[in-house]
């Protein structure tokens, strides 16, 4: 027992809370400034402190400098490091939150203005900072926030078809508890004259439902709440619809796009990113029209006047990754791999249609194809930086030759007409670069190898390394590096690649159970590639928690399977009308001997796996279809019957609905077949993956007569993994059922801002 309390306590030193600053610099947040030079924050330890400097650097030459004298704003709040970690520079006076409010430095005049309470707003300003967009009763108005004068620009607006209103998926009851405001779907043009807009229409919508069971700080009533949003499922006629508006501030007009509307699942854009992208110019906004089902999409140029021009539209049978929103395309703040050209003359299209994706040219007038852009051996991913100039396009690409795994992504650039291909950075790698003023800034690292912030020149000379990330503490607490792994998939074929993490006092001699780390979506890869000192959601833990499972004395693993994307169509399409595959659950259990030959110490009869969301589906999917080989499972806010989630995703990847390809993704199906130790964790709160599916899978289990763990957690929406308790009760239930040993009497210490 006092061996186990001691893990705990090493355990407990990796949870999310405490490795929050565990490394410094691991990915420097780089801005422009002027036409000469960008700045970064710089992160720095004193003792138990970490504050921010702000580093100046020249881009012809890569020297740097403060950004301004830090002690002169320092002495002005009083304080002995600066108390903000961001800030933006407009005008030439840096901008900052502190203390609830907004203040603005003027480094030359060394003033310090105290501007107005810092909080989010329900409306949306023009670049020039001159007016704003606003909805009341369901309706826009623009606001000039000079004058305070109000124009009503809309007035047909109505509950359920509002101007400006985000479709009700995924987070939207999380905001409206939180107090979130609402901030409508509006895009400004650069000249402030100009922005596009959307009317969604929600009117016959089915909806869901949450209830809130606990009172309010606010509130005196005990009385539970019951709140509906809006969610259609795969068997839904009625999905939410968008349809286009642009708008003209300067005569207070709306014009409806000559457009089919836009199935969406939330904003569709917002202030800084979205599915559409204003030309430099403001004469015309480019958009991706993607039809339900994710099987044809569609670029589409609409002009200021809301006058719709479509280019070209590309059709496959299987599901397009176009707008996905995760790390297959996107391009800074437009979350596609396309773009029109500021002289509106040539559209790049990312496209699938040779297997790895690639660019292709096309002349924006006539919709004819000029030129694949890109090597066919080498997969285009997201968008980093365009030159109409100079025609040529900086972009990811990963499945390169010259890398030891296909996933990592180098950066790229090539000509708009095919010519002078170029690998950037040729670091062996995952990397992640912005371009400035003719510079590359680009971090990169692998699970093995702590990140390294370098300046190359656009063409991909290097000038010098900016910092490398301190890891120092991170290593101090206990940190047992990942080992990255290489094994044969269920086909016989493919090479699938993933990471291991040995317990932390690793004895060659000894056996140990594992726990397989899933998440089972297939519109993301899992394994994480850039080295992994946090979690991509904010309070969850390094790779799932196998840092703290390995202080237990526990292996851990993850692996990609076949049927996740960055590899091409064909691999992809091994998940279509196969979400019940979670992504390759069956080669986990396949490459289970060979990970046994890499790795002897691997007690194949103590086999663990949890995840959440697609993983918590993965999760119950290995407990039930492989019920000889997983014999502890933790699934925590599991999707267990795709029939129940949101059309948006589910169709993506299942097609359109069709009741027997859908029931094949019903884990309550398979409950008989439950033999281990099943723990089901739900978020009462929960509004993306209803409670009911887990409640449904109780259920199953309870008429099997099955033996099974659940918690509510009554205050907890979607993201359970970042739940402190949740993260205790966890490590328990493998560190009981699975490593057979008694749980101490133990509870971490929770710092107020997580409690």
């Amino acid at each position: 027992m006092t061996d186990m309390l001691a893990r705990y306590k090493a355990a407990e030193k990796l949870v999310p809370w405490n490795v929050k600053h565990a490394v410094l610099n691991g990915m420097p947040k780089v801005q422009p400034l002027d036409d000469a030079h960008f700045f970064y924050n710089l992160e720095q330890r004193e003792g138990e402190e970490v504050f921010t400097v702000f580093r100046k650097v020249n881009t012809d030459d890569g020297t740097e400098e403060d950004l301004f004298d830090h002690a002169k704003l320092c002495a002005h709040l009083e304080t002995e490091h600066l108390p903000f970690s961001k800030c933006s520079v407009k005008d030439g006076k840096v901008c900052f939150a502190y203390e609830e409010y907004d203040w603005e430095y003027d480094p030359e005049t060394d003033e310090l203005t105290k501007k107005q309470y810092h909080q989010e707003k329900d409306t949306v300003v023009s670049p020039d900072g001159t007016k704003e967009v606003f909805v009341r009763a369901y309706n826009l108005w623009l606001r000039d926030l000079e004058t305070g004068k109000e124009t009503q620009l809309s007035y047909d607006g109505e509950k359920d078809f509002a101007y400006g209103k985000c479709a009700e998926y995924s987070g939207y009851i999380t905001d409206r508890v939180k107090g979130k405001p609402e901030v409508p779907g509006v895009l400004w043009a650069p000249d402030s004259r100009h922005f596009l807009t959307y009317k969604t229409d929600q009117r016959n919508v089915p909806e869901l439902f949450i209830i809130q069971s606990y009172d309010e700080e606010t509130r005196e009533s005990i009385r539970p709440r019951l709140h509906t949003y809006k969610c259609s499922f795969p068997e839904d006629e009625d999905v939410p619809l968008a349809y286009y508006y642009t708008g003209d501030a300067e005569t207070g007009s709306l014009t409806k796009v000559n457009m089919s509307p836009q199935p969406c699942g939330g904003g569709l854009f917002s202030e800084h990113y979205g599915a559409a992208k204003w030309l430099d110019d403001s004469s015309a906004v480019f958009t991706t029209h993607i039809t339900r089902g994710n099987k044809t999409a569609s670029f589409v140029i609409i002009s200021a006047e809301g006058q719709a021009h479509t280019v070209l539209s590309e059709t496959s049978d299987t599901a397009m990754n176009v707008r996905t929103h995760g790390n297959l395309d996107g391009f800074n703040d437009y979350c596609a791999s396309n773009f029109l050209s500021d002289d509106r003359k040539t559209v790049v299209w990312q496209s699938e249609r040779d297997d790895l994706a690639g660019l292709f040219r096309y002349d924006a007038e006539t919709g004819k194809l000029l030129n694949k852009m890109t090597p066919d051996d080498c997969e285009v991913g997201e968008l980093i930086y365009k030159d109409d100039e100079a025609r040529k396009v900086w972009f990811y690409a990963s499945n390169l030759s010259c890398t030891s795994d296909p996933y990592y992504q180098l950066v790229c650039s090539v000509n708009y007409d095919g010519s002078d291909f170029k690998i950037l950075t040729p670091e062996d790698g995952m990397h992640r670069a912005c371009v400035v003023n003719g510079m590359i800034a680009d971090t990169w690292s692998r699970v093995d190898e702590p990140p390294v912030t370098v300046l190359r020149k656009t063409d991909g000379t290097f000038v010098r390394e900016l910092v490398k990330a301190d890891v120092s503490d991170l290593m101090t607490r206990g940190y047992v590096m990942p080992e990255r792994f290489s094994v044969t998939g269920s086909d016989g074929v493919t090479k699938l690649y993933g990471i291991l993490v040995r317990p932390a006092d690793f004895d060659e001699t000894k056996s140990y159970p594992f726990i397989d780390y899933i998440y089972g979506g297939m519109q993301c890869y899992n394994v994480p590639k850039a080295f992994a000192y946090n979690a991509a959601i904010e309070g969850r833990e390094i790779m799932g928690g196998l840092e703290e499972f390995a202080q237990l004395g526990f292996a851990g693993i993850i692996l990609d399977g076949l049927g996740t994307p960055g590899r091409g169509k064909k691999l992809h399409n091994i998940s279509y009308e196969n979400i019940h595959g979670c992504a390759g659950l069956k080669d986990h259990v396949y490459v289970l001997p060979q990970l046994k030959e890499k790795f002897p110490f691997l007690d194949l009869d103590r086999a663990g796996m949890w995840g959440n969301s697609g993983g918590g589906c993965a999760t119950s999917r290995a407990m039930l279809e492989y019920p000889d080989v997983y014999k502890v499972g933790v699934s925590s806010a599991g999707n267990h019957d795709q029939r129940m989630y949101n059309n948006q995703w589910t169709e993506t990847y299942y097609g359109l609905y069709n009741r027997e390809i859908y029931l094949q993704g019903d884990n309550t199906a398979l409950a008989k077949n439950l033999k281990g130790k099943l723990y089901i964790v739900h978020g009462a709160m929960d509004d993306n993956v209803a409670m009911s599916q887990s409640i449904r899978l109780i259920d199953a289990l309870i008429k099997e007569d099955k033996d099974f763990d659940f918690l509510i957690l009554p205050r907890t929406n979607h993201n359970v993994p970042a739940n402190p308790y949740f993260i205790r009760r966890k490590l328990d239930y493998f560190v009981k059922h699975l490593l057979k040993e008694e749980v101490p009497d133990y509870r971490f210490e929770l710092p107020e801002d997580v409690k």
